[in-house]
């Protein structure tokens, strides 16, 4: 089992390892860390990531996507308010601009010889994150993310392994088989699988209040998930106990401002997600059972923080909960 750890190749985020791969590879082994989970936000080095670092690449997430990719317009003017936005914020006036990017991603990965590529499966709207009131099912998301996929490794040329990971939102939360199946089956790319986001799983329980029951809910989804858990080939590890703030939120309609603009209603629902999402450290020894359960090739302590002393005193927690002395 490869440990990891979640990093961006922004100058900001290398700075904290004083833009040294050295350094950096220093603090990975002082973390009993193989490596690193990389997220492409600026154009990639060598100089700066040697590529012997990046076991995994975490691919570019839009939540909002479902609609550009059917070109549903009305519901996107709806969101948007302007075609121009729409261009913004995909980069492009139609779905091929999604491809095109995914390949781009997709190229990158291959160059840097990384074992797998991990992709969100979910959608959501900003304002329906607030309300949890949905109006497209698993089922749609998944057979919408298949046709992007599918398009997406037309023609690769590669053993990459395609992770799809679990989110609270519509689309893949892992706690349905039958999703597990259709994007197994629906998906032509033969090298494939999931990727178990611990902390997003504990997002689709709002009455969780500790992370010893966490683990026996998690465990429990697992059983029911029978033989497909067989596919689940690595683990995001971190805690998110935010149900107490979803429920606050739900009732009363948190802080979506319908007449502001869309990159201002972006920016309030980032922080938003941001307190539903946590990635804390898991603090409990009781997570050494999903992790038997799951025998996953791939454990990526994945986090957010805000300075490398964050980071490190986080690394220490959770390495101290997985029983790996520091």
């Amino acid at each position: 089992m490869l440990r990891l750890m979640n990093l961006t190749n922004h100058p900001k985020d290398l700075a904290r390892f004083g833009s040294c791969p050295t350094k950096l590879q220093a603090f990975l082994d002082k973390h009993q860390l193989h490596g690193i989970e990389l997220m492409l936000q600026d154009e990639w080095s060598e100089a700066a990531v040697p590529k012997v670092m990046a076991k995994g690449v975490h691919m570019c997430f839009w939540p909002i996507w479902l609609d550009f990719w059917r070109n549903d317009r009305a519901p996107l003017m709806a969101q948007f308010k302007t075609e121009e936005a729409i261009s913004q914020f995909y980069g492009g006036s139609n779905r091929e601009a999604m491809v095109k990017w995914y390949k781009r991603e997709l190229a990158e990965a291959a160059k840097l010889g990384a074992e797998y590529a991990v992709f969100h499966v979910s959608h959501v709207t900003l304002e329906d994150s607030y309300r949890y009131e949905f109006s497209y099912s698993d089922e749609e998301i998944a057979e919408a993310f298949t046709s992007l996929i599918n398009e997406v490794f037309d023609g690769f040329d590669g053993e990459l392994l395609l992770l799809m990971e679990n989110q609270w939102w519509p689309g893949l939360t892992l706690l349905d088989a039958s999703v597990m199946n259709q994007l197994m089956s629906g998906i032509k790319y033969p090298y494939k699988g999931f990727m178990l986001d611990i902390g997003h799983m504990m997002n689709t329980n709002t009455q969780l209040k500790s992370e010893t029951k966490a683990v026996t809910y998690i465990c429990e989804k697992l059983n029911e998930l029978g033989e497909a858990t067989q596919w689940i080939k690595g683990i995001h590890l971190n805690s998110s106990l935010s149900g107490e703030y979803v429920e606050k939120v739900r009732k009363t309609g948190g802080g979506f401002k319908s007449e502001d603009s869309f990159f201002d209603q972006y920016m309030s629902a980032f922080g938003h997600i941001g307190q539903i999402d946590r990635h804390e450290p898991f603090e409990s020894s009781q997570i050494r059972k999903v992790i038997e359960q799951v025998q996953p090739s791939f454990l990526v302590h994945e986090f957010t923080v805000q300075d490398v002393t964050q980071l490190e005193t986080y690394l220490q927690i959770q390495n101290k909960a997985l029983g790996l002395v520091v």
